[in-house]
């Protein structure tokens, strides 16, 4: 198994900040890194139910309140595409 990190971009860094990602990308590539992002967070929230150690880890209300402004950028961009 390749255990290396692939980036979902070629075309920013994995550490670039949102600034850097509507910069370079265009609304469907946003989209995407978006939504993956979500998808790390959804799976934090769902471990912070395991057990007090992993609540510890991965706060839900954290979770939880990230997942939701991922979700408003998203809105965001499928409403307005051209200004992402």
């Amino acid at each position: 198994m390749d255990a290396t990190i692939k980036p979902i971009n070629d075309k920013v860094s994995m550490f670039a900040t949102n600034e850097e990602l509507y910069d370079k990308l265009t609304p469907q590539e946003l989209m995407l890194i978006k939504l993956v992002k979500a998808e790390e967070f959804v799976d934090d929230l769902y471990r912070s139910h395991d057990s007090e150690a992993n609540k510890k880890l991965f706060p839900p209300e954290k979770s939880w309140f990230k997942i939701k402004e991922l979700l408003r950028e998203c809105r965001k961009i499928n409403k307005n595409p051209k200004n992402s």
